[in-house]
């Protein structure tokens, strides 16, 4: 959020439209028409060097609207990594890796990365804080690993 914006910025088209598709999912009824630019590499070096300059400080989002939103996002975005290949397991899936001890191995510490990660936000009740991953070990059949 960048004042009244909701800023996606991506590396390609195909996740441009996806993440648009998604937010717009989420987003339904909230937002307008996207305003899609298009930054080169050179383009986005450049705008790195320049000062930055003051802007307008960004409204709160209260809990109760930014919360279920966040959530649902990352419900939708996790749950197709479950079908993604992830660097960390060794570039498989993690429903793959699932289904070896080493892969359960490694999933265990991807999930506890994605877990603390989250959980370190400065704020304990920022929505991000507070995103449950429990069903994912569920679904993944390894909720017995959690410590």
């Amino acid at each position: 959020m960048r004042g009244r914006a909701l800023i996606l910025a991506v590396t390609s088209a195909q996740r441009a439209a996806r993440g648009t598709a998604l937010l717009a999912e989420a987003l339904a009824g909230l937002v307008g028409t996207p305003l899609t630019t298009i930054e080169t590499v050179e383009q986005a070096m450049a705008a790195r060097a320049e000062v930055p300059t003051a802007s307008e400080p960004a409204p709160a989002v209260p809990p109760e609207i930014a919360t279920p939103l966040v959530h649902a996002m990352l419900d939708r975005q996790y749950r197709a990594t479950l079908d993604e290949p992830v660097g960390m397991l060794g570039d498989v899936t993690p429903r793959a890796a699932a289904k070896t001890a080493a892969g359960r191995d490694r999933l265990t510490t991807w999930l506890k990365h994605l877990e603390n990660r989250s959980g370190a936000k400065p704020d304990p009740n920022d929505p991000m804080a507070t995103y449950d991953f429990t069903w994912m070990w569920r679904e993944l059949g390894i909720e017995k690993l959690r410590i």
